[in-house]
């Protein structure tokens, strides 16, 4: 399995996120340092992503939900619905991302580093998450000694 490294542009685009809890959460604090064209789709809403802000609909998932959307995490801790949110998505010639599967993903993140107009990405092509995190923080470090 093999992921492209690459950047998207993202602004006037919109990013869903079907699930509202904490598995949700971790990969909201990476996507919203680039956007806040976020929507959390899920029938109940943790109160830590409830008090980001981004816009909500309360109900289970639909695939008419997911229309106009430019990517999709499926991030509900269900992994049949993952699938089959995975497969509505795709139908709809969309992007998805099952959070914490990359072998059922169009695309994985990277662990991000941003620092002012830079950002520095570190991918083990989903093998190896906590190396990437190691590898990004030593580069955090470097660009902190830098300043």
């Amino acid at each position: 399995m093999v992921f492209l490294p690459l950047n998207l542009r993202i602004d006037n685009r919109s990013i869903l996120f079907v699930g509202g809890g904490s598995l949700a959460m971790h990969k909201i604090r990476t996507v919203e340092r680039f956007t806040r064209n976020i929507t959390i789709l899920a029938p109940e809403i943790d109160p830590e992503v409830h008090a980001r802000g981004f816009s909500e609909i309360l109900k289970p998932s639909e695939k008419k939900d997911l229309e106009g959307y430019f990517l999709v995490y499926a991030a509900t801790g269900d992994h049949s619905l993952d699938l089959c949110i995975r497969d509505d998505a795709r139908s709809l010639g969309i992007l998805v991302n099952v959070i914490d599967n990359r072998e059922e993903s169009d695309f994985i993140s990277p662990a991000v580093l941003k620092h002012d107009d830079m950002t520095i990405a570190v991918s083990s092509n989903g093998m190896n998450a906590r190396k990437s995190v190691e590898w990004r923080n030593r580069i955090r470090d470097m660009v902190e000694s830098w300043e």
